[in-house]
């Protein structure tokens, strides 16, 4: 019995011809793709995508630099998450301040990856810090009504807790009800040094009704209203007109009973004794409605 070796035929040819060109071209296109992604050097700029973020305004401002890009592919992302930054100034700036910025890195992973790194310094100016206001009529309308509408909040929130604690002529186990409050000044507080920021200050009447002990000898209570003014200080007013949540906060400025404050004379020198000579006062306008219960 006699086996004849029958060649393939044209189509099967062709077909492993294809098959071996395109096997061909995967193997190129690998190598290709490993080449440029870890064998070919490439230029990483390392002060392109920094983010720069400013706090404070002009005068005595600080900034922080960093880079909180995640996304690179992973041979750049590795040797990125090695740069450091470091920038001087970077307290008290101000302005058309320049800011110089540098970095490190890894110079293994650097090597490794083939990574030429490029701008490792870069210079920047300082702009768009918000200023000082220069004088009180550049407060807006708007802000105003910001402010009456955040110290409406404040109080709001924060009632229980003042009723509680600041009422400290009531009975400890007295249950305090806010029985009024009325906003009695504003004033604008103007700093006289870069180290204090300037700010607005709302002072109000708050009266509450509870339990009062009239005895000396023994425990009588009675019902009495009693008066504290409390004071709303809104910190760092600016040419941005934001208010943090941070630069809002409430304190008993004092007892009724101890001084009488609808005295304006007897108010600025209970500022005065508080504040020192750290700020100049101007009184603002109130607004056409009180915060009443």
């Amino acid at each position: 019995m006699s086996t004849h070796f029958k060649p393939p035929g044209k189509e099967a040819m062709k077909s492993k011809t294809i098959t071996s060109i395109c096997m061909l071209a995967i193997i190129i296109s690998l190598y290709a793709t490993c080449y440029m992604l870890f064998f070919r050097t490439v230029d990483v700029d390392l002060t392109k995508d920094i983010s720069i973020v400013y706090d404070g305004e002009s005068g005595s401002a600080s900034v922080k630099v960093f880079n909180s890009i995640t996304d690179y592919n992973q041979r750049k992302q590795e040797f990125m998450d090695s740069v450091a930054y470091k920038v001087s100034p970077k307290k008290n700036l101000q302005n058309g301040d320049t800011l110089l910025i540098s970095s490190t890195y890894n110079e293994d992973l650097a090597d490794q990856y083939h990574i030429h790194p490029i701008h490792t310094i870069r210079k920047i100016t300082v702009e768009n810090l918000p200023e000082r206001l220069s004088s009180v009529d550049e407060l807006q309308p708007a802000f105003l009504k910001e402010i009456n509408q955040r110290g409406t909040s404040y109080l709001k929130k924060n009632m229980e807790q003042i009723l509680n604690e600041d009422f400290t002529d009531f009975y400890i186990n007295s249950k305090p009800e806010l029985q009024e409050q009325k906003l009695m000044y504003r004033i604008f507080m103007d700093a006289n040094k870069k180290s204090n920021k300037d700010r607005i200050l709302d002072i109000y009447a708050i009266t509450a009704k509870g339990q009062v002990n009239v005895s000396a000898k023994g425990e009588k209570l009675e019902e009495k209203e009693s008066t504290i003014y409390y004071m709303i200080t809104y910190n760092e007013i600016n040419t941005s007109f934001m208010l943090r949540e941070e630069n809002i906060y409430g304190e008993k400025l004092i007892y009724s009973g101890t001084k009488d404050l609808t005295n304006q004379k007897v108010f600025e020198k209970v500022i005065q004794n508080k504040y020192g000579k750290q700020f100049h006062i101007t009184f603002l306008d109130l607004p056409v409605y009180t915060d009443d219960k």
